[in-house]
């Protein structure tokens, strides 16, 4: 077995369209700006995708990234991150998942698989080590997810992504199987059967990945398994009960959804506790590897079969929101669900929409509260679009547009929420307003300072702003790392500061002090690991700043598809309506919070970020596609774009006479361009509409420099630079042309031949303009010019054929 040492850097490139299957690495410089997993699949999408495009159109893409941590063997590393446009909300999805497809890409040779276009057939992808296969899947399409990955012939080594009828049918929250894990709740798994793709295979075990510093990796690793071991979230609560555990948690705490999120409590919510359910099926851990919190159980019902057992977020909302408590009939929704191929956090929301509108004769359905009659039937009509199904596969947002009711919705900009009720987390309350992805409570988990350790008051504004920016840069951070997110818990509260500070202490410098209580704060494993493997050191603080890059591209993009102000804010029942366990009725006074996260986070009061955050991350520089504009007027243009335009066209003025002078005097380069017929014409262009110069072979044998008069379709050969970025990068000697060319930065019209040939030309000029340091960080080869004749040519060349065009 081969050894890959740090990171392999390869991304496996797929156009279902075109059939085709190319690699390109992925760079240092983006490796420190973006680290891995999300973070990188959110750069390439943002690279790739203009705004407004069509989610289950050709032009969307799937990137599924793995991070560097994948196959070393890091506690809790089994996971990898995914990415695309919603069809459900229309903005930016990102998921995380475990389950053995990301080993199984990785241990292939691969650190992150992108796949565009639309195949004309059902198919599925092959993927090992020698590259990716096409296959006929007409005989998989209409299986469900168990059995389509029974079929794909699957190893120990190898792991596979599929759909189920939802995926197919396209519906709006439709998700995608790894293993008996999911990810791509928005619809990730409509997008994949948009294209046709039932399923992608990684036939994997041909590398293994082996940290760059081991010594300092297995330290550290054992390290943080002690923290994990020592924490009584991560190895008590979840390693016994699984996420399950909350259940309790969120009952005492009231924010349990209820009957569509109107009460907060429940006597009954005992039977459907982690514990209960753990002295019921004697559970057992079913997890991700490799894992140390193990919070993934399967158990044994009373017929004899196995399952899995329900996550936190199911029972809350294909349980208890529903008003259901019977553990059995919750695993058996959620079966439906795993095997169709769709999320149970919007199918249960859309759910219970539907029979709150029953109740108050919005629309008939024989759907209630309490009752389990018709719940199994409406889960498999949703995923086959069958009657009503079909509505409610677009989730609760096109409900309540259709027959109204859109204050007892509950989701944000589209995506339905999870299963904590914000009228006593407000701060949770907050996190779900402005998560990018929507109601999601895993871009900041806040409801455990809240409800759980009781470091937070729950119903108060005071730093609940700070605490949701803070944990979503360090959730950005480690969804790019890639690791689990519960070893948060155990990385943050062990280190000895926090561990031994008194509660009391604390809480009240989380709560009054709250920078300087983050500050004080000891997550450094999670950047400590990333350097053992990779050899690029980062302090935790650098690391924080890269979850903050991360973070707010993605929020840039969405704002460049729409969403502002008015999309920060949480339902109705929220605003206006208290619990039913809450003497006090309270509300969440969501405006006052999302004006202070606006100010800490250096947007807008429209919630865009500012032109001042783009440029201090990085991100006004990034290249992109162009696509429609922003919202108006809170567009921030990107800092010195008029700079880096007036160099790029001074270098190509300067490129083209030194061209124009040196074809006149050397030989090499007279040699070159003998073949080439006279009138001959070549050009530069910078996409879209960036500067271009062009040059043209005359009667007399040499180059002549035709400046920018010459039109694009009138060139025998064009070589495209893809945006301005790129080309800036390149004239500033800050990235060489084969380099550039790897990174699809440059494109060839035109012969390959003669545009060899006009490599050769370039890089004889290159050698006349450049100190050999320079020349060496531009071309691949620095061509031999004897000393003095580089000097007088040099010289003549910089006096004359410039400035004059001699």
């Amino acid at each position: 077995m081969k050894e890959i040492i740090g990171t392999g850097n390869r991304v496996l490139d797929i156009d279902l369209s075109r059939r085709s299957a190319d690699t390109f690495l992925i760079t240092e410089t983006d490796r420190r700006l973006f680290l891995g997993g999300k973070g990188m699949g959110l750069k390439y999408l943002y690279e790739r995708l203009p705004p407004g495009i069509d989610p289950l159109g050709d032009e969307n893409i799937l990137a599924f990234m793995m991070g560097v941590l994948m196959g070393t063997g890091a506690p809790c590393s089994g996971r990898f991150a995914a990415l695309t446009k919603s069809p459900l909300t229309g903005i930016l999805l990102s998921s995380s998942c475990g389950g053995p497809f990301g080993m199984a890409l990785k241990t292939a040779g691969y650190d992150g698989l992108l796949v565009s276009g639309k195949s004309g057939t059902p198919m599925y992808l092959e993927i090992d080590s020698n590259g990716a296969e096409f296959r006929d899947a007409s005989e998989l399409w209409g299986k469900d997810t168990r059995e389509t990955q029974n079929r794909l012939n699957l190893t120990r080594h190898d792991g596979a992504l599929a759909i189920g009828p939802a995926g197919e049918n396209r519906v709006l929250f439709a998700n995608i199987a790894a293993g008996h894990r999911f990810l791509g709740r928005g619809g990730m798994g409509a997008v994949m059967g948009s294209k046709n793709l039932k399923a992608v295979v990684a036939r994997g075990n041909a590398f293994k990945i082996v940290p760059k510093d081991p010594g300092a990796f297995k330290r550290i690793s054992r390290k943080a398994t002690r923290f994990i071991n020592a924490n009584p979230f991560t190895a008590d609560s979840y390693r016994n009960y699984g996420t399950s555990a909350n259940v309790d948690y969120s009952n005492k705490g009231g924010i349990l959804p209820i009957d569509n999120f109107r009460r907060g409590q429940s006597e009954l919510a005992a039977g459907v506790t982690g514990e209960s359910m753990r002295r019921k099926y004697n559970t057992r851990p079913s997890t991700c590897q490799p894992c140390t919190i193990l919070c993934g159980h399967k158990g044994t019902y009373a017929d004899g079969s196995v399952h899995q057992i329900p996550e936190y977020e199911t029972i809350g909302l294909l349980g208890t929101n529903l008003g259901i408590y019977d553990p059995d009939r919750i695993t058996e929704w959620n079966e439906i669900c795993g095997r169709m191929g769709m999320d149970t956090i919007s199918a249960g929301g859309t759910l219970a929409w539907l029979m709150e509108a029953g109740e108050k004769g919005l629309l008939p359905t024989d759907l209630k509260f309490g009752s389990p009659r018709g719940i199994g039937p409406a889960l498999e009509d949703i995923a086959h679009r069958r009657g009503i199904g079909d509505e409610l596969a677009d989730g609760s947002r096109r409900m309540a547009q259709k027959y109204g009711g859109g204050e007892f919705a509950i989701q944000v900009k589209g995506l339905e929420m999870a299963a904590y009720d914000p009228r006593g987390s407000w701060g949770q309350g907050l996190a779900y307003a402005v998560a990018n992805r929507g109601g999601c409570h895993l871009s900041a988990t806040i409801f455990p300072l809240e409800v759980v350790f009781g470091f937070l008051n729950p119903c108060t504004t005071r730093a609940k702003a700070r605490f949701v920016i803070f944990f979503e840069r360090l959730y950005a951070a480690v969804n790019s790392l890639h690791t689990c997110l519960f070893t948060a818990f155990a990385y943050v509260l062990e280190p000895p500061l926090v561990k031994f500070t008194p509660k009391p202490v604390l809480g009240f410098l989380m709560q009054y002090l709250p920078a300087v209580a983050i500050n004080l704060m000891d997550f450094r494993i999670f950047s400590r690991l990333y350097a053992s493997v990779t050899g690029i050191g980062l302090s935790q603080w650098e690391l924080l700043k890269i979850g903050d890059r991360i973070h707010v591209l993605e929020r840039w993009m969405n704002t460049r598809e729409g969403i502002s102000r008015r999309d920060d804010t949480l339902p109705l029942r929220f605003l206006r309506e208290g619990r039913d366990c809450d003497p006090a009725g309270r509300t969440v006074p969501i405006e006052k919070m999302v004006s202070a996260y606006y100010r800490l986070r250096g947007y807008d009061d429209n919630g865009i970020p500012t032109p001042d955050k783009l440029q201090k991350l990085g991100i006004a520089s990034l290249p992109t596609r162009p696509g429609p504009a922003a919202p108006a007027s809170k567009r921030p243009m990107p800092p010195r774009k008029w700079f880096k335009k007036s160099l790029v066209r001074l270098v190509l003025f300067i490129l083209g006479r030194a061209l124009q002078s040196a074809s006149k005097l050397d030989d090499d380069i007279k040699a070159e361009i003998t073949d080439w017929p006279d009138g001959f014409s070549a050009m530069f262009k910078v996409l879209p509409r960036g500067p271009q110069m062009a040059f043209m072979k005359t009667t007399a044998g040499h180059l002549a420099y035709k400046g920018a008069a010459l039109d694009a379709d009138a060139a025998d050969m064009i070589i495209f630079f893809k945006n301005l970025e790129s080309a800036f990068l390149v004239f500033t000697a800050r990235m060489g042309t084969v380099q550039a060319f790897v990174e699809h930065r440059l494109s060839l019209k035109g012969d390959i031949a003669r545009a060899m040939s006009l490599t050769r030309c370039l890089n004889i000029v290159q050698t006349y303009l450049y100190p050999v340091l320079i020349a060496k960080h531009v071309i691949k080869r620095v061509p031999r010019i004897p000393l003095l004749q580089k000097l007088w040519r040099r010289l003549f060349i910089y006096a004359l054929g410039i400035p004059f065009g001699i």
